[in-house]
């Protein structure tokens, strides 16, 4: 076998991977990525990129292509119903609330369309970009050691064997994850019910009446089933719960069974269908998942990083686990990146769960509740909703790579280890968001009164080679609004630094020369590096 090397090796060539493949090449890490299926899915999953999701891929060249593909059939799907069958009577029924706005939080409104639509997206976007995609590849055995990874590789198509050496690997390999279970990683949390998706297409005119029915929670052809819209008028996906413990399996759903089943749960005996394979260009009939609200008890193992659905799972409801799993990508590109260029120590990946765990903790039980509540007899409430938006914008971190501030009576907006807040601002006489200021290195804004013979020179590399872009508010960035000190709870004269990925990591109410000391020694504590002794900057 031959051995190719990398810097970074993708495991599965869902969102999460592939939108991984994308923000370590804007970094310029090379990565290679391997799917064991020959494209990406056709099911659904997904149908809502959030705000925070929406950001991230604007800052990477996405947003402009996800707003442009088709949107989700759920846009005129509105309704949630609750029958025996979907023919039958309701005993509830009600819509989805409209978006609400969130033009005072993100530049970003969050998108409603297909997982499915989307991943191709993705998967262009990373090899435009330079990623090695490589779909219809099987990962095999992995080894580490303390310089790297060493994992197995077949071409499926032709049989051919290799290996592939890189410094890091993450596994993005979904929730039943056979790299955490080579690890003996465990979970924690609970696990519903086990479910298989059968996708098919019919005329489900005549069982809908006229309703804009986008999910229906049936008690057909088992109590627990869900019927949901697939990508167009007359395809679909029924997610029937099964149980392993009564030796119930996926090899037990033939095409047969789910024609029946689909029409048990339709409501119509004679209903014509046609069922579709779960992954195109394989003969599955059916794809298996869990229902279940967990994350696992490690995030990292040595040199394997695991993330989204391989380190944390949550009921469909709210559409918040491929955003999570995003996040977490997202968050840990930019920490690899510096590591692998020498601009960090390896202890900066150390950050990594601390970080995302909290996230995903949270957000498995909001999860939970919107699941609990759409299967029950009411609807999706107005405190889940905020919850929703504040889980995607609102939380904080605290780790080593955040420098909190302590004692010292700043305010809570801009506080560092949140989401450094969204502002119109104009640069270079056009209209910009506060967010599209950060990245890929990190950021010092200073207030319009800072002390200006205290002034680092712009680009100047600090810290151990990282860049730090310099802009000053009235200067390089105009705001027009006035509100850029208190919204980062600094005074006119204040400044605040920003990581790569957004986030706010110091700040101080006045800038002056001794405060270029203090800057260095941050960044050299978010970057894992020994303090320096003297000021990087003058």
């Amino acid at each position: 076998m031959g051995e190719e090397n990398t810097a970074v090796l993708i495991a599965g060539g869902g969102i999460v991977g592939l939108s991984a493949a994308v923000f370590l090449r804007r970094h310029h890490v090379p990565a290679v990525l391997v799917e064991r299926h020959p494209g990406t899915s056709m099911l659904a999953k997904a149908r809502v990129l959030s705000p925070r999701t929406m950001e991230l891929y604007r800052g990477h060249g996405l947003e402009e292509a996800v707003r442009a593909a088709p949107p989700s059939v759920f846009l005129a799907a509105t309704d949630v119903v609750r029958a025996t069958t979907l023919a039958g009577p309701e005993e509830y029924r009600g819509s989805r609330p409209p978006g609400e706005s969130v033009g005072w939080a993100s530049p970003c409104p969050p998108a409603l369309v297909e997982q499915s639509t989307v991943e191709p997206l993705v998967r262009a976007r990373a090899e435009e970009l330079g990623a090695d995609v490589r779909f219809h590849t099987e990962l095999g055995e992995v080894t580490q050691d303390a310089d790297g990874v060493t994992a197995s590789v077949t071409d499926r198509a032709s049989g051919r064997r290799y290996t592939v050496r890189a410094r890091y690997l993450i596994a993005a390999d979904g929730h039943r994850s056979p790299l955490r279970l080579a690890l003996g990683i465990r979970t924690r949390g609970r696990r519903l019910a086990h479910v298989v998706n059968i996708a098919f297409e019919a005329n489900l005119g005549a069982a809908l009446r006229g309703r804009p029915v986008g999910l229906a929670y049936l008690a057909r052809p088992v109590p627990g089933t869900l019927l949901a819209r697939l990508d167009g008028a007359d395809r679909w996906v029924l997610m029937v719960p099964y149980d392993p413990e009564r030796g119930e399996g996926p090899a037990d759903f033939t095409p047969e069974r789910c024609a029946a089943d689909i029409r048990a749960a339709v409501g119509v005996p004679d209903l014509a269908v046609r069922v579709l394979p779960a992954v195109p260009g394989t003969g599955r009939a059916v794809h298996t998942w869990e229902l279940a609200s967990w994350v696992a008890e490690e995030y990292r193992r040595g040199r394997i990083l695991l993330a989204g659905d391989a380190v944390h799972v949550m009921p469909p409801s709210g559409g918040l686990g491929a955003n999570t799993g995003i996040q977490d990508v997202h968050n840990l590109a930019w920490k690899l990146a510096a590591v692998l260029q020498g601009r960090a120590g390896a202890g900066l990946l150390d950050t990594y769960e601390p970080e995302r765990r909290p996230v995903a903790e949270l957000t498995c039980a909001l999860s939970t509740r919107l699941q609990e509540e759409r299967a029950g007899a009411g609807g999706e409430d107005a405190a889940a909703r905020v919850g929703r938006l504040a889980l995607g914008l609102g939380y904080r971190y605290d780790s080593e790579a955040v420098v909190a501030d302590g004692e010292d009576g700043l305010g809570e907006s801009g506080r560092p280890g949140t989401r450094a807040p969204h502002l119109d601002l104009v640069r270079d006489g056009r209209a910009c968001s506060s967010i599209d200021l950060y990245g890929p290195g990190f950021t010092l804004l200073l207030g319009p009164a800072a002390a200006a013979d205290a002034l680092p020179a712009p680009d100047r590399c600090v810290a151990g080679d990282g860049c730090l872009e310099v802009l000053r508010i009235g200067r390089e960035v105009a705001d027009p609004s006035g509100r850029w000190a208190a919204a980062h709870g600094v005074g006119s004269s204040g400044a605040v630094l920003v990581r790569p990925d957004g986030f706010v990591v110091w700040r101080t109410p006045v800038w002056h020369p001794g405060t270029a000391r203090e800057l260095s020694g941050a960044l050299a504590r978010v970057l894992a590096l020994p303090r320096p002794s003297v000021a990087a900057g003058r």
